[in-house]
C-alpha cells in the first residue's frame, strides 16, 4: 500500500468509505442469535464502539492518527487500550438513533450516509451502534456525536471470555476537540496509522493469570507503544483485532506479518474481570 494516503487530509476518508462500502458486515445476523440466545436464558452483551480518526496537521509531518482509550483501574481490564464505547441500550440508543442523521457529518459535496446495506435492518443496526459507540464517547473523552464523520462499519468481533459481541464503526473527527476523560479513561493515545507497518512494533504478549504459574499463559499478537515516558502500552486483544481487520482492509492486506522472536509478559491483576470501585 502507499502509504503517503495516510498524509492526505482529503483523500484518505474517501478512500476508507470506498473500501468498507465493500465489505459485508454480520450486524443482523450477530444481533438475532444474540436475541435468541438470550431468550433462551444466556447473557451475551452487545457493544458499539467507534474506531475513531484523526489528521493531526500540527506535528513535523502531518498523518491520520487512531484516537484510543487506556482504561483507568476504576474499571474491568484495566491498563487496556480500547476504542471509545460501551454496551448497547436498546431503548435510549434506539431513540436517540433518530437524532443522529440530523447532526451526522457528512463528506463535502456528498449526501449524508449512514448505509452501507441494501438491507433496511442491517442498516437499522448500523446507526443503531454507532449511536451507541458515539453516546459512551461523549461520556468517556468529551466527543461530540456531530463532531464525527461516519466512514463505514467493520464487522463484529465476539469475545468468548466476556460473552461480548462488539460491533465497531470507523468515523473520522473532522475537528479536533479537547479531551474530557471520564474516571473511567486514564489517558487518551493518538497512534499513527503507518506505526502498524513497521515490524518493529510487533511483538507477543505473554498472559500469565499468575506470576508463579507458567502453566497457566496464553500467548496473544500485540504492539507495543512507546509511553513518551520511558515505559510502554501494551495493544492487544480485541482492539488490535479490530485495527487489525480495519488495516488490511484499506491496504489490501499489506500489513507486515506478527512473525517475532520479541515476547512481552503480562500478568493480569486478581480483579483484571471486574472493576476495583
Amino acid at each position: 500500500m502507499d502509504l503517503s494516503l495516510f498524509h492526505q487530509k482529503d483523500l484518505f476518508p474517501r478512500f476508507v468509505t470506498d473500501k468498507l462500502t465493500k465489505v459485508t458486515v454480520d450486524y443482523e445476523e450477530k444481533y438475532t442469535s444474540i436475541k435468541d440466545a438470550n431468550q433462551t436464558g444466556s447473557f451475551y452483551r452487545q457493544a458499539g464502539v467507534v474506531l475513531l480518526l484523526n489528521y493531526k496537521s500540527n506535528q513535523e509531518k502531518p498523518e491520520y492518527v487512531f484516537q484510543l482509550i487506556k482504561r483507568s483501574d476504576k474499571v474491568s481490564q484495566a491498563g487496556d487500550i480500547s476504542c471509545p464505547g460501551g454496551m448497547l441500550h436498546p431503548r435510549l440508543d434506539n431513540i436517540l438513533s433518530h437524532f443522529l442523521k440530523l447532526g451526522i457529518l457528512s463528506m463535502p459535496g456528498e449526501k449524508i450516509r449512514l448505509t452501507q446495506s441494501k438491507d433496511k435492518e442491517t442498516n437499522y443496526l448500523i446507526r443503531l451502534f454507532l449511536t451507541t459507540a458515539l453516546r459512551e464517547a461523549w461520556e468517556e473523552v468529551g466527543l461530540n456525536p456531530f463532531n464525527v464523520l461516519f466512514l463505514g462499519a467493520l464487522p463484529s468481533y465476539s469475545l468468548t471470555l466476556f460473552a461480548r459481541t462488539i460491533f465497531p464503526l470507523a468515523c473520522v473527527t473532522p475537528k479536533h476537540f479537547t479531551y474530557k476523560l471520564s474516571p473511567e479513561v486514564e489517558k487518551v493515545l493518538e497512534i499513527p496509522l503507518s506505526f502498524f507497518f513497521d515490524s518493529s512494533n510487533y511483538a507477543i504478549l505473554n498472559i500469565k493469570t499468575s506470576p508463579k504459574n507458567d502453566s497457566a499463559s496464553m500467548k496473544y499478537n500485540c504492539i507495543v507503544i512507546p509511553d513518551g515516558q520511558g515505559g510502554e502500552d501494551i495493544l492487544w486483544g480485541a482492539t488490535l483485532k479490530i485495527i487489525d481487520n480495519f488495516l488490511r482492509i484499506v491496504s489490501d492486506d499489506s500489513l507486515p506479518s506478527f512473525a517475532t522472536s520479541r515476547i512481552i509478559t503480562k500478568v493480569l491483576s486478581t480483579n483484571y474481570m471486574s472493576s476495583k470501585s
